[in-house]
This record gives structure tokens, C-alpha cells and sequence, in this order.
């Protein structure tokens, strides 16, 4: 996934009001999140530039998962595709 697809998920996420993330990565590995960050979002000066800086920027970057109290950064290119957890009843 790219990092615009991923930001897009996540926005539809927020505005469901997901409960928690469930992430499966390229590795066959599936990570349930309770919180997440796109790491990097903050940067100036990223938008002003051309469209090749750009599209690089699009496929690289991380995402900072909070499971069980333990944090991890996960490349967006590993990520291979993301569930809603709804809440508990």
C-alpha cells in the first residue's frame, strides 16, 4: 500500500470510529493496534515541492502502532492490508 492509500484508510477509520486497527503485513504477520500515528505527516515544506519529491514520498514512510502498551514503527510498504475493529458490544 502506498502512503496516500494508507492515510486515506486511516481518515475512514477515524471517521467510523474504529476501535482498534487490525494490520497484515507482507510477512504474514497480523498486528492488532489500539492506537496509530502516520509518522511524518508534520514535515514543511513537503507540499511545495515538485511532484517527483512527491510520488517518493508516497510509498515510503511509517506507521507507529500502539498494541498491548508496547509501540512499534511499521514501514507502509510491508503493510498489505488494514481491518476496523469495531467496538465491543
Amino acid at each position: 500500500m502506498t502512503r496516500k492509500e494508507i492515510k486515506l484508510a486511516l481518515k475512514q477509520m477515524d471517521d467510523r470510529g474504529a476501535y482498534g486497527l487490525r494490520l497484515f503485513l507482507d510477512n504474514h504477520t497480523t498486528v492488532l493496534a489500539h492506537q496509530w500515528y502516520l509518522e511524518g505527516t508534520d514535515k514543511s515544506g513537503t507540499e511545495e515541492q515538485g511532484g517527483e519529491a512527491e510520488r517518493e514520498g508516497d510509498a515510503e514512510g511509517l506507521l507507529r502502532v500502539v498494541a498491548r502498551g508496547r509501540q512499534a514503527l511499521i514501514a507502509i510498504s510491508r503493510i498489505v492490508l488494514i481491518e476496523m475493529v469495531p467496538p465491543p458490544p
